[in-house]
């Protein structure tokens, strides 16, 4: 110790650096260890990509009810850098799917004879059941750390414009059906509190109970279109541009963005679950502190500001559907209602390959350089 505190921390080995830095679990502890000193700078490696990035794949068209095809995991900036995460399970090129660091991915878009979760930083594989026809899949858990305690959400196609939501837990032999009923284009899967629930396009909201000894299938729907429609009082009434279901600091949310000129194109909720199937609505939350949203399709989360440095706080991030190829990525700012635009990637306006953002993807750990 003695030896240590008269050299000072720039006296640490190299190696044991290099070890300290490995167990770090923030892209900010990682930028923080670079600003000591040029020998801990030069006995570290830096995050090759800070997090979170998007998911962007090509659909048969732009609906969510189409499996996503040929896709890419890119950096959710102007240009829209492409990321690297390594050479990917052989035999499984396309993606249906992004949760909890996870990555679905399936050897046939349509009609795939394997289904895998991937996770690139361990290049762990998880084989489950397969399925046809799959828009998205996500995850309770990281399935690292809750060993057989999580549970995989898919949407399935069922016709021309209805989907149906089946669960699948380790050790099952097959999915099992969620709900009797179809539902349209799903939008938002969130776990929170031992339940789960799914929101589609027409705002149609389905809990289900995930606690064990309870049935899976039972149900409760919400309607948010009786509600949400009332919450604009402009004198001119603007349509909602989405409504998603985030968890974000241990409180489940309810998010409406807005199309036009609102005065506030994003609000957030805290609903209130009501007799009757009935929806409310009457908190509004004006700060997320640190935190911002990031919504897309299938999962959503929320990340600290001050652990991923690249985000801003305070915001919500929306991984959008680049009508006309003009923006990708809006990101609406709480606390002065500004919406800021992320341009659609030039270099992908050249070309044919029709890619959309599909969801969003946060690697459990930080993605390092190699030394």
């Amino acid at each position: 110790m003695g030896r240590m505190a008269g050299g000072g921390w720039s006296s640490l080995s190299a190696d044991l650096l290099h070890e300290i830095s490995g167990r770090l679990s923030s892209d900010a502890d990682h930028l923080h260890i670079h600003q000591v000193c040029t020998h801990w700078r030069a006995s570290t490696s830096s995050p090759a990509a800070w997090r979170p990035w998007v998911v962007a794949g090509c659909r048969g068209c732009g609906s969510g009810l189409y499996p996503i095809r040929d896709y890419s995991l890119r950096l959710p900036l102007d240009g829209a850098q492409r990321v690297d995460v390594g050479a990917l399970p052989a035999g499984l090129p396309y993606c249906c799917g992004a949760s909890q660091g996870w990555l679905a991915l399936v050897d046939h878009y349509g009609y795939p004879t394997r289904l895998v979760l991937w996770e690139s930083l361990s290049n762990t594989e998880i084989s489950l059941p397969c399925l046809e026809n799959i828009t998205l899949i996500v995850l309770s858990g990281d399935l690292l750390t809750s060993s057989s305690d999580w549970v995989a959400i898919a949407g399935q196609v069922q016709g021309p414009v209805r989907q149906r939501t089946v669960l699948w837990r380790p050790g099952d032999a097959t999915w099992t059906m969620l709900n009797d009923q179809e539902a349209y284009e799903i939008d938002t899967v969130v776990f929170h509190e031992g339940k789960a629930y799914y929101i589609d396009i027409m705002g149609t909201i389905a809990i289900c109970d995930l606690n064990s000894g309870t049935d899976p299938k039972s149900i409760q729907i919400f309607l948010s279109c009786l509600v949400v429609p009332n919450l604009c009082k402009c004198d001119q009434h603007h349509r909602q541009r989405g409504v998603h279901l985030v968890s974000c600091k241990g409180e489940l949310l309810v998010v409406v963005l807005y199309w036009g000129n609102h005065p506030s194109p994003a609000e957030v909720y805290k609903p209130v679950w009501a007799s009757n199937q009935r929806l409310e609505l009457h908190e509004r939350v004006m700060n997320l502190g640190d935190h911002s949203l990031f919504l897309g399709r299938g999962d959503t989360f929320a990340l600290s500001a001050k652990e991923f440095p690249a985000i801003k706080r305070n915001c919500i991030y929306y991984a959008d559907n680049p009508h006309h190829k003009r923006y990708w990525i809006s990101v609406f700012h709480l606390d002065s209602d500004v919406v800021e635009k992320i341009p659609y990637p030039e270099e992908l306006k050249e070309t044919r390959t029709n890619l959309r953002t599909h969801a969003w993807f946060c690697p459990r750990t930080p993605v390092l350089k190699q030394q």
